[in-house]
């Protein structure tokens, strides 16, 4: 089966919605029950968790970059310590997928090989 035209089109503009959410994406992490079933097809346990380069003294991109000791009182700093405690776990025993770096340009080449397909003075002549 010959592809036609609009058929490269619509795989150009796939392959470039593709490209520009791997441009933006740098990994997802999956849920407890995707995980479950890899973790049973694979036999590998999820990566550890580790959240020791953060720490609460450092400002929050929400923050505006402003002292920390200006914004938050002790009792705000105990509930930011808690918070953090609460995403590890939920993060720990999931799956992260992360992309790698070629996707992201492969997808795009494509998705422009596809668009130069779709032009119909640049498409290969029947023979």
């Amino acid at each position: 089966m010959k592809l036609q035209r609009p058929q490269y089109l619509m795989a150009g503009i796939i392959l470039l919605i593709l490209g520009i959410q791997c441009l933006y994406v740098d990994s997802y992490i999956l849920t407890a029950q995707t995980s479950a079933v890899l973790s049973s097809q694979l036999d590998i346990a999820p990566a550890h968790v580790d959240n020791s380069t953060t720490s609460i003294e450092e400002p929050d991109a929400t923050d505006n970059n402003l002292e920390p000791g200006t914004l938050t009182g002790s009792k705000e700093g105990e509930q930011v310590a808690s918070s953090d405690q609460n995403k590890t776990s939920e993060i720990s025993g999931k799956y992260t997928l992360i992309l790698p770096d070629w996707l992201t340009w492969a997808s795009l080449g494509a998705s422009g090989i596809c668009f130069l397909r779709a032009i119909p003075w640049l498409a290969r002549k029947e023979q």
